[in-house]
């Protein structure tokens, strides 16, 4: 009867050092699942938008890096493009790509702690907001350029096109970033 009423799980935990296993092993599995929450292992930052009379304030808040320690980079480039120049800091890196008809691609990577945000006029141009590969950007167009701006892992990233390049190929260029 006293052994009916044991339960069934108590030569599991009968003695401390199993129990602390136990616990351990509880703690380990629950670190390890909220790791593939892509929420909890990649910094978060806030991607801030504020519109007035005659501008748009993009401005980011969250986790911010003060230096960048992971390069990101166009692994495809589109067809014809190379790269012209290409400049460096600790918190910046600006990557220039030209084609021979002159038209310009500008990718550039900059810390969150360093960028101030990003000012655009809304008097002129359109705007628009699209997700891109379950990163929200903002699309901006006026006269022959355009511009997409996103935040991600800690970063502030800017595409800024000048001359004839649709949004389709910067969100192609978008996906290729690595």
């Amino acid at each position: 009867l006293i052994r009916a009423q044991r339960k069934s799980y108590y030569k599991f935990i009968n003695t401390a050092a199993k129990r602390a296993a136990v616990i351990f092993a509880a703690i380990i599995t629950l670190f390890t699942a909220s790791l593939s929450v892509k929420a909890i292992r990649e910094p978060v930052v806030k991607f801030i938008k504020q519109v007035y009379e005659t501008f748009i304030h993009y401005s980011f808040d969250g986790d911010t890096v003060e230096i960048i320690t992971k390069e990101y980079t166009i692994t495809q480039m589109l067809d014809g493009y190379e790269q012209f120049d290409k400049l460096t800091s600790e918190n910046t890196i600006a990557t220039t790509y030209k084609n021979k008809l002159g038209d310009t691609i500008i990718f550039t990577q900059m810390t969150t702690e360093y960028s101030i945000g990003y000012f655009v006029d809304n008097e002129s141009g359109e705007q628009y907001t699209e997700t891109v590969d379950d990163i929200e950007i903002e699309f901006k167009e006026w006269y022959d350029t355009k511009t997409a701006i996103w935040a991600n892992d800690g970063y502030v990233f800017s595409i800024d096109c000048i001359g004839n390049i649709s949004f389709e190929d910067i969100k192609q260029i978008i996906r290729t970033i690595k």
